[in-house]
């Protein structure tokens, strides 16, 4: 069984959480990136992957700046959180959308599932970054903090990096 070093991890977690939510997704779009080739393919069918298909097909139906704003709203969201109404964040666009209803994000849904369901969720997202996904924008120029934290998740082993995504969530 492999030994995961716990105060590494917390560490990385506090580093983690001092990041503002968009340099929180560019981390976890980095490290899922690196795990895709690292995690066995029986893994990742060991996850329970309906409700995270569900969820990043949603997601994938959005405009880009929508997938930005749902990515944004699901990352801190738990269990108690209420399904949110997402608004362009343009006024004029925004009223137009408030007259339609906007576009629905289930949050609520999002924070109810497992720890396990959210790995499969980021994990299914991250192979589509680029793709149907809206991937990291070319000209993001991560903080000093965001360069550290990165580094030190570069340097933990794959199951240490595992316990870190799973303590995110």
């Amino acid at each position: 069984m492999p030994r995961i070093k716990i105060d590494t991890v917390t560490e990385a977690l506090a580093a983690f959480q001092q990041l503002n939510i968009d340099e929180r997704l560019a981390t976890l779009a980095s490290v899922y990136t690196n795990l895709i080739d690292e995690i066995n393919g029986d893994e990742i069918e060991a996850l329970p992957t309906d409700k995270a298909q569900n969820l990043v097909a949603q997601i994938q139906s959005l405009s880009d700046e929508e997938q930005l704003f749902a990515l944004r709203d699901l990352l801190p969201a738990t269990r108690n959180d209420q399904d949110e109404v997402m608004l362009d964040p343009h006024p004029s666009k925004a009223m137009v959308e408030l007259a339609r209803g906007g576009t629905k994000m289930p949050t609520g849904e999002y924070g109810a599932m497992s720890t396990e369901g959210k790995l499969a969720f980021w994990y299914l997202l991250a192979e589509r970054l680029g793709s149907t996904i809206i991937p990291i924008p070319q000209d993001y120029h991560p903080s000093e903090e965001a360069i550290t934290l990165l580094n030190f998740l570069d340097s933990l082993d794959t199951d240490d990096l595992v316990a870190f995504v799973q303590r995110v969530m």
